[in-house]
């Protein structure tokens, strides 16, 4: 008697088809992603993604946008831990290395011009604004403003090197996370070269 595929219920069969999605992008890269692949792997039809996603760019897209809510999550999560803002800084940069260790081939869909960018948002209390792939890209762009705007020597800055310190900041963590994730530095740990970095940047952990 053949097999048959496990049915799902149609409120969760959407997070199922994002969860094999996010494991074929693991195991095998962005290449090996197709809707009928994510059927297979899902347990399910092959036209079953097909009633949720109307093509690869499509699921592309929905993953990003998970991809940035989960580290908008980690990084609230790490600076939840401290009270100290310079400690809380340091624990939200740390967070953003450790999410792409932890999901490297869907931080380079996040980062790689993968995803357009479609939303243009505000980014400061004047409206200026930005271009954003998604609502929860501009939210972990926020959230790691905020992070940066709390931090004591930040007190005072005008909204434009607000922006600027919040830039440079983001550059040498990501910098950090795509070399450490590309196997790239040289004998040390990432973590060790970020925590110099901070200790320059923002100062030293008290």
């Amino acid at each position: 008697m053949p097999a048959t595929k496990p049915r799902y219920h149609h409120e969760n069969l959407e997070q199922i088809l994002l969860d094999a999605a996010a494991q074929i992008i693991a195991t095998q890269g962005v290449a090996a992603l197709s809707l009928r692949a994510l059927g297979d792997r899902a347990g399910v039809s092959r036209s079953a993604p097909y009633h949720y996603f109307a093509d690869k760019d499509q699921l592309l897209d929905r993953l990003g946008e998970r991809g940035f809510s989960l580290l908008t999550q980690g990084i609230i999560a790490a600076q939840a831990q401290h009270d100290e803002p310079i400690a809380r800084g340091r624990a939200g940069i740390l967070a953003y290395v450790a999410f792409a260790q932890a999901h490297p081939q869907l931080f380079r869909i996040m980062f790689a011009g993968i995803l357009p960018r479609r939303l243009s948002l505000p980014v400061d209390k004047a409206g200026s604004s930005s271009s954003f792939s998604s609502a929860a890209a501009a939210r972990a762009f926020a959230t790691l403003q905020a992070g940066v705007a709390a931090l004591p020597d930040s007190a005072g800055l005008t909204e434009a090197d607000l922006i600027l310190r919040t830039n440079a900041l983001w550059a040498a963590m990501h910098g950090v996370a795509v070399l450490a994730i590309d196997e790239n530095l040289k004998l040390v740990a990432p973590e060790t070269v970020l925590d110099q970095l901070l200790d320059r940047l923002i100062g030293p952990q008290s």
